[in-house]
């Protein structure tokens, strides 16, 4: 891991490397006392929950319909990392992108921690966007950390 010099904001690749590092080693003990699947649903929960969360807390502050919060939000993914997206669509009510480089991913790869990088990351991306708004939903048919050459982030507002 990459030495952290005292007084220096963390980026939010090296928070959830710190993260993974600290809780990994309780997981995979859990699979040994619950299961891989239920060790692993409980990773998930946690994290879909504080996603969920930090979603809704932004929205306190802001006055918007989420995409707008969304697009800002995307637009710090890869602060401490390379991270390579095309944004395919992007209107008061989508927000169409995709993924080629993946810093989590690469992140995950050098701790070794890849097979949790769905439950620590990938899983946070749908219950952070109904945070910012319950009527934006995101549909997402692959990702890099389960074995795509790219994720595709498709985020849209229903209407009524």
């Amino acid at each position: 891991m990459n030495k952290i010099t005292e007084g220096k904001d963390l980026n939010r690749i090296e928070k959830r490397a710190i993260e993974a590092s600290a809780i990994a080693p309780v997981i995979k003990i859990l699979f040994d006392k619950i299961g891989k699947k239920e060790a692993l649903a409980i990773l998930r929960d946690v994290n879909e929950k504080e996603a969920f969360q930090r979603g809704k807390d932004i929205m306190k502050y802001e006055k918007n319909n989420g995409i707008n919060e969304l697009v800002k939000d995307v637009a710090t993914w890869g602060d401490g990392g390379i991270f390579e997206i095309d944004v395919l669509e992007e209107t008061s009510n989508t927000y169409f992108f995709n993924v080629h480089k993946c810093p989590y991913y690469k992140k995950y790869e050098e701790l070794g921690l890849t097979e949790f990088g769905v439950g620590f990351s990938c899983c946070r991306d749908q219950p952070f966007a109904r945070g910012l708004n319950p009527k934006l939903k995101l549909v997402r048919t692959k990702t890099i950390m389960e074995g795509a050459d790219f994720c595709d982030f498709r985020y849209s507002l229903e209407s009524e």
